[in-house]
């Protein structure tokens, strides 16, 4: 097995994964991976350098999981539809968060794989008691919500495509 790396589309963190065919995969190609929040859709960006390691021993803590199929063409055009209706819901939970809690920066909204669940992405100053908000944003859209609390050095990256020290990135 190989590792490549992964860039998930709407928060830009990079993740190894393990791929059985390299020759299946080329930088650029869209690919479902599973992870904790459920199926996301990352960008391949090419071999990663844990490769020459030998991860088979049980001693090891690193886990890393397994691409599981790469995006047919109209499931990547399905892609526009999704982000599409993610500016739009956030447009939407972001008038009920200035109504409903106004400390609450929003920052990005993001629905899953297959459009069953919403992930917004947030940053505050301190922990939020968004109870209140889950109710009436899950109300409204008539599915899973989740909100997520980001630092602010993500929003940055998220938004104007910036690393580390202010740098830019370039892909």
């Amino acid at each position: 097995m190989n590792i490549v790396n992964i860039r998930f589309r709407k928060t830009k963190k990079v993740y190894p994964f393990f791929i059985e065919n390299v020759d299946e995969y080329k930088k650029g190609d869209y690919v479902i991976v599973e992870t904790i929040r459920g199926d996301q859709i990352g960008v391949v960006l090419g071999e990663n350098k844990l490769n020459n390691v030998n991860l088979e021993s049980e001693e090891d803590d690193i886990k890393i999981r397994k691409v599981k199929r790469k995006l047919t063409e109209e499931e990547v055009s399905e892609l526009e539809i999704l982000d599409e209706k993610a500016k739009e819901a956030y447009f939407i939970c972001k008038k009920i968060v200035k109504r409903v809690l106004p400390e609450m920066n929003l920052v990005i909204g993001e629905y899953m794989f297959g459009g069953e669940k919403l992930i917004f992405y947030f940053t505050a100053e301190g922990r939020l008691d968004f109870r209140e908000l889950v109710k009436e944003v899950n109300k409204t859209f008539n599915r899973r919500v989740e909100f997520y609390q980001i630092k602010y050095n993500d929003e940055g990256r998220i938004l104007n495509s910036f690393g580390k020290y202010g740098r830019e990135i370039f892909w």
